[in-house]
């Protein structure tokens, strides 16, 4: 039987722990053991795109020294967050300790535990396609048609395109991607922030394209990072839409239980008044 690690990441404790329940229901029903170091926190992925690099690193350290302790697959509800620990960990950790003024064998060090760590790092869907084989049985009935975005960070850092579409499509589920798929949604953790023009038109962009795949019958929007799903969602909100929005994992898991429910189509228009649409 596998056993794994699994790194929650922030926004999915705090905004969203259904989408954490539903990707340790997907592999415990696959027979695979789920452990949570309780000890885990931020990765500092915030701080460290912000420029706050001591303040990533305390954060980075507290997190291999939590991870370094356990056996077995590291699997990362967050693409992004995946990217950061198997990226930047091992530079930024070797940098900071030479900034506080640590001997070079104690940087080269905090370089080998990271990198040691980081090793055993998966995003969910990639541990998903490669250990976790759909249900035996029956084939499930066909489920829905469902819009895909994939971030920034999973395409350029993690270079993954397929595993997110290989769960979906496994169980039964058509995916389709917006044109331009490969053009970022605004979010950028802190950029959103910091650059609210520009990060606003580029989630409407998104959303243009979006909108095309709803008007054909798309049920549902999901994707492997909690933060461009969440600041697709607001924006949508903002002009007027509800649509669902779901992390990957509870998509799969509607797909093998048949419990689509909440994934009912939208009432909003698809074309919102221009008020809202730059609100």
């Amino acid at each position: 039987m596998s056993k794994v690690q699994l790194f929650v990441t922030c926004l999915v404790d705090l905004f969203r722990p259904e989408a954490g329940i539903a990707a340790v229901q997907v592999l415990e029903r696959a027979g695979v053991t789920v452990e949570f170091p309780e000890a885990q926190t931020c990765c500092g992925q915030f701080s460290y795109n912000a420029g706050f690099k001591p303040e990533a690193a305390a954060l980075a350290r507290h997190w291999v020294a939590t991870f370094e302790s356990t056996e077995g697959p590291i699997v990362a509800l967050s693409g992004s967050c995946a990217a950061m620990v198997i990226h930047s960990y091992p530079a930024l950790l070797a940098e900071d300790a030479q900034e506080r003024g640590e001997p070079e064998a104690a940087a080269a060090r905090w370089r080998e535990r990271a990198a040691a760590v980081a090793q055993r790092v998966w995003e969910w869907s990639q541990w998903v396609r490669d250990h976790v084989p759909p249900l035996a049985g029956p084939k499930p009935a066909p489920g829905p048609v469902v819009a895909c975005h994939l971030g920034c960070h999973m395409r350029r850092l993690l270079k993954e395109t397929q595993a997110p579409r290989a769960v979906l499509e496994d169980r039964g589920v058509a995916v389709r991607e917006p044109v331009h798929a490969e053009e970022c949604c605004g979010f950028g953790g802190t950029y959103s922030m910091t650059e609210p023009v520009v990060s606003t038109a580029l989630a409407d962009a998104k959303l243009t394209a979006l909108d095309a795949l709803r008007a054909e019958g798309a049920v549902c929007l999901t994707g492997a990072d909690l933060g461009c799903l969440l600041h697709l969602e607001g924006r949508w909100r903002r002009r007027g839409v509800t649509f669902p929005v779901r992390y990957l994992a509870e998509v799969v898991d509607a797909a093998e239980t048949g419990h689509w429910q909440d994934f009912s189509p939208p009432s909003a228009p698809l074309s919102p008044p221009r008020s809202q649409a730059r609100s």
